[in-house]
Formats: structure tokens, sequence, C-alpha cells
């Protein structure tokens, strides 16, 4: 009787489990969505330039943390669209101006970077798969060496790791 009361107690875990709401990843593969067309990321920033490094770093991300295959848009099941819609750097903690050597003091000492994109995943139909906004933000502390350009390098790779993982689940 043991073994019937633990197989009931674990069906019945698996079928609450099932009803929560939860699923696992986007349904991509089921609607046949197996390979993507990476757009030129757009810009509607100041910020130079950011969209070309995000743009490569969607592309090494992609295949790597998603299950989704790079392709060209003729041959490609869903074209990936994605725009950068705010970046923005924000000082922490200005330098200190007393310092031993005053001349040599760094103006920020801590700061931060963030940024919001616009990800739209259509499919050869022209249907949107997945539209989400996501964000992303990284700090830098002058003291222990990092500056803004580490900062933003920290920041695209955070945000295509991001988009990939946005293409996989639905949450």
């Amino acid at each position: 009787m043991n073994g019937h009361r633990r197989a009931v107690t674990s069906a019945l875990l698996a079928l609450a489990a099932g009803g929560c709401g939860y699923t696992q990843g986007s349904g991509l593969p089921a609607r046949g969505i197996r390979t993507v067309a990476l757009e030129v990321v757009g810009n509607e920033t100041y910020r130079q330039r950011l969209e070309v490094e995000l743009g490569a770093a969607l592309a090494r991300e992609l295949p790597v943390a998603s299950d989704l295959l790079l392709a060209d848009r003729r041959r490609a099941d869903a074209t990936l669209k994605v725009v950068l819609q705010d970046a923005q750097e924000r000082t922490l903690v200005v330098g200190a101006r007393n310092d031993a050597n005053p001349i040599a003091s760094d103006p920020v000492r801590e700061g931060a970077f963030s940024a919001a994109v616009w990800i739209r995943l259509v499919g050869r139909d022209g249907a949107a798969l997945v539209e989400r906004r996501i964000t992303d933000r990284t700090e830098f502390r002058s003291p222990i060496g990092e500056d803004l350009t580490s900062a933003r390098k920290e920041l695209v790779e955070d945000l295509a790791r991001k988009i990939a993982l946005a293409l996989e689940t639905d949450v």
C-alpha cells in the first residue's frame, strides 16, 4: 500500500505543478520556429555604435543560449527585430577632491549604465511571435579599474543573453 500511496502522491504533485501556470520554453519549436534571421539592431538613443555592439553580441549569444539557429532572411523561420530605446549613464559616487593627489582623482568613483531594448520576433507570415521590452543595468567602480567602457561591454553581453533567454521562455 505504501508504494501505491507514493505513486498517487507523485501523480497529484505532477498535476498540481502543471496547473500552476508555469510553462517550459516559448513553444517556438512546436510552431516550426527553429531558425531566425537577425535584423540590424535599431538605435533610438544618442549612444553611437551601441547597436553595432549589441548586434554582434546577439549573433554570438543566440546559438549558445537558445535552440535557435541563425539563418539568412530568405531561409529563416522568423526574423528578430531589436531596437535600442534607452541608454543612460548615471554617476553614483563623485570622486573625492581631497585625495593625496587631487589632479589624479577621478571625477566619477562609481557609476551605472542602463539600457532598454524592444524585441519583436516575427514569423514568415508577419505575425508577432514574441514582443517584449528588456532592460539591464550594470555598475562600475573606478577604484578597482572599472569604467564606462567596461560597463558598456558588460551591459551589451547581458542584454544579448537576456534577449536569447526571452526567446526561450514564456515569462
